[in-house]
């Protein structure tokens, strides 16, 4: 197996490529997914834990609204760091088979 140190120096990654990954239009809506995640799953927990100081119905459908938002917020959280790990780690592969191809 090679060395660490061996596969950095070959490689043909650099820091302007580096960034022009991050910026792809796959890897920014990953991204993006992500962050609306973090905003919305705080949020969410917020309306469906929050003590409300109405009763009955109105506190009822506040709680069923939060569920939601924090559902959603949750499966964009998690998705969109999955999504990006899957990526990076998938395009690795690519890379590392194209470079020891030889």
């Amino acid at each position: 197996m090679a060395e660490p140190e061996d596969t950095l120096a070959r490689s043909p990654v650099d820091f302007d490529s580096a960034v022009a990954y991050a910026l792809h239009p796959e890897m920014r809506r990953l991204i993006i997914l992500y962050l609306v995640g973090t905003l919305l799953l705080p949020i969410g927990l917020s309306m469906f834990l929050d003590p409300f100081t109405f009763g009955g119905l109105a506190r009822l459908i506040r709680r069923v609204i939060g569920l939601g938002i924090m559902l959603v917020g949750a499966t964009f959280f998690f998705g969109g760091v999955v999504g990006a790990a899957f990526k990076l780690v998938a395009d690795a592969n690519i890379l590392a088979a194209a470079l020891f191809e030889d």
